[in-house]
């Protein structure tokens, strides 16, 4: 089941980032990507909350810095549902 979510997590990322699904990995990060702005990070988010029907917390969206952490974090919120 969380490769679902994986695979739905990345797809919204990457639409909303800009990016291809290949230029994405768990190394991608907010400071070393130039299309990851603070906008697009609270659009993701968003995106997130709405497909997902879950609340991100405001210390977690901060954490969200590499794509790995937005995957972790993302999937820890869906499974406390």
């Amino acid at each position: 089941m969380n490769n679902n979510y994986e695979k739905r997590i990345t797809e919204i990322f990457c639409k909303v980032i800009g990016l291809s699904t290949s230029e994405v990995n768990d190394e991608t990060a907010y400071d070393s990507c130039a299309s990851w702005d603070s906008l697009r990070h609270l659009a993701f988010i968003s995106k997130f909350e709405e497909e997902f029907d879950i609340d991100i917390d405001t210390d977690d969206i901060i954490a969200m810095e590499t794509f790995k952490k937005v995957k972790e974090i993302t999937l820890k919120y869906i499974s406390e549902k």
